[in-house]
């Protein structure tokens, strides 16, 4: 079977694409596969890793946003559910349906379910019985205790989905654009807009991984940049007055992965707003924490500090009575989320609404800003900015596809049947069925091509998470995915880093086959090391 392997392009300015995107998170990403769908030739290019920054600060639920129905934002609510489905419905391996407890429900809650049911009513048009959302039920005494909520007088059951790899989900939207042409780089900062006449022609561009200059030149640009939106336009003086006034706050959210709680997600609510602790991988993810953040977004990092406090609010205050010590947990992560309101410091009421401004009422034409995407509605926001590229150029277009195009690598159209093949067929000696099971979640139709590897060189079967993710997964992401550094294959290609730190030998061994795919000599391979070895750990600091 091939594979589509993303490929770090290098730009010359001798091409001129019709789209250049700058920002490689969810929302520039599903904006790549939308533009190649619709026949647009795309360059992408981000700073940092795909996905590394908003994108990788996620609670990996897919959800219809209960919550929003509480601000009246009906068209945003039944937008959200008909992308839960399509998302289901086109990376079916990743995104699958997820029962969530409702502790203690009242009467809002019950009207709030029961309206969420009926705005979600064409969810079960899927042919996968595996992606079935039953209407929301109240829960039995002995039900609870089922679920191992002892301490909950009464909880009501209710369904959302969630991704089992957002990072996996974000490089198979880039696999799917790079099928259709798209040029994709990462570690490559765009420098300056290239602006004449008071039109965007494009970037000038960094590869940090080389250290060579760059130009794209492009008929629209789009910044896609997320919580750096206001930095990108305020740092370039041809565009510094499209940028306004710095946001006043953002929204700063931390999850931790945790020792397991419960097999079912769990909604509770404090003070200051909501978090949930979900079953995910054999552990428990718990978040988010919705603090207002006033810095600079370059200066942003997860704390110890930001750790503690959140163990404290949950000790202090929470509906579903959870008990969490620094001991319970193994890894944590966050960011910073932009939001489309920058005038309230209220972080956890602000519209959660994507935004597209363009800034052609400014003054400044081909050029658009893309605001307060998220992994739901990721989609559907691209198509409708594809929609408007195509107004802009004068280019029709025809209608979109992708809420029925299946991503590169994700075709497992009957889910369970997938992994039952490949726990029968896998071959014990190469891996045990568990580890067959959880790379067709991970790799979808692509699972095969993994194992592989694992059975080409038998290294590559040693597992590296307590789950059984096996290192032909860090060999997969050097050969197909485009890592630069070795946090990118272990924080963001596979599990490995973010399910705690997973023992000197497995990160030697990472470390060994980064350095023979990529000919470090041992400097570089020992800084690498040590980088890793920061980022699986918890800050001390």
């Amino acid at each position: 079977m091939t594979v589509t392997a993303i490929q770090r392009a290098s730009f010359t300015g001798a091409d001129v694409f019709d789209l250049l995107i700058i920002g490689g998170g969810i929302t520039g990403a599903a904006l790549a596969h939308e533009a190649t769908s619709r026949g647009f030739s795309v360059a992408l290019v981000d700073k940092g890793d795909f996905g590394a920054a908003t994108s990788a600060a996620t609670g990996k639920l897919i959800h219809g946003g209960l919550r929003y129905l509480k601000k009246l934002e009906v068209g945003l609510v039944r937008e959200s559910l008909a992308e839960r489905r399509n998302l289901m419905r086109i990376a079916p391996n990743l995104v699958c349906p997820i029962p969530i407890v409702l502790p203690d429900p009242g009467l809002v809650e019950h009207l709030g379910l029961t309206a969420y049911d009926a705005l979600a009513f064409d969810r079960n048009r899927l042919s996968d019985p595996s992606k079935r959302i039953p209407a929301h039920r109240g829960l039995s005494r002995a039900e609870l205790d089922r679920f191992g909520l002892p301490n909950l007088a009464s909880g009501m059951l209710y369904y959302d989905a969630m991704m089992i790899s957002p990072e996996r989900l974000t490089l198979a939207f880039l696999r799917t654009a790079a099928a259709g042409g798209a040029q994709l780089a990462n570690y490559t900062r765009a420098d300056r807009l290239v602006v004449r006449g008071g039109r965007v022609l494009g970037a000038e561009v960094t590869d940090l991984a080389g250290g060579d200059p760059g130009l794209i030149r492009a008929r629209v640009t789009v910044n896609a940049t997320g919580a750096w939106a206001h930095d990108l336009l305020a740092g370039d003086p041809q565009t510094a007055e499209l940028a306004g006034p710095p946001p006043r706050v953002r929204s700063e959210g931390i999850y931790l992965v945790t020792r397991k709680l419960s097999d079912v997600m769990v909604l509770t609510y404090h003070a200051h707003g909501h978090f949930s602790f979900a079953p995910w991988r054999g552990l428990s993810l718990v978040g988010p924490t919705e603090t207002p953040y006033l810095g600079r977004v370059d200066e942003w990092r997860l704390t110890r500090r930001s750790i503690e406090d959140f163990l404290s609010a949950i000790a202090a205050d929470n509906t579903a009575r959870v008990k969490l010590a620094i001991d319970d947990v193994v890894w944590a992560y966050g960011g910073l989320r932009p939001l489309t309101e920058s005038g309230a410091v209220d972080t956890y009421t602000a519209s959660r609404a994507s935004e597209l401004i363009d800034h052609t009422g400014q003054g400044v034409t081909h050029f658009l800003t893309a605001m307060g995407g998220k992994y739901t509605s990721s989609r559907a926001f691209a198509a409708r900015i594809v929609g408007r590229l195509a107004a802009r150029l004068g280019t029709a277009v025809g209608p979109s596809r992708t809420a029925q195009t299946v991503l590169d690598g994700c075709a497992t159209p009957d889910l369970p049947a997938a992994i039952a093949a490949a726990r029968h067929r896998t071959d014990p000696a190469v891996a045990s069925p568990d580890t067959a099971e959880l790379l067709v979640r991970l790799y979808g139709a692509d699972a095969a091509s993994v194992l592989d590897l694992a059975r080409a060189d038998p290294r590559l079967r040693q597992l590296a998470t307590a789950d059984g993710e096996p290192l032909a997964t860090v060999a997969y992401a050097l050969r197909y995915e485009a890592p630069v550094h070795l946090t990118d294959v272990l924080a963001r290609r596979t599990g490995i880093g973010q399910l705690g730190d997973p023992g000197p030998l497995v990160l030697e061994q990472a470390a060994d086959l980064a350095a023979e795919h990529f000919g470090w000599d041992a400097g570089r391979r020992l800084s690498e090391l040590e980088a890793a070895r920061q980022a699986v750990r918890l800050p001390l600091d």
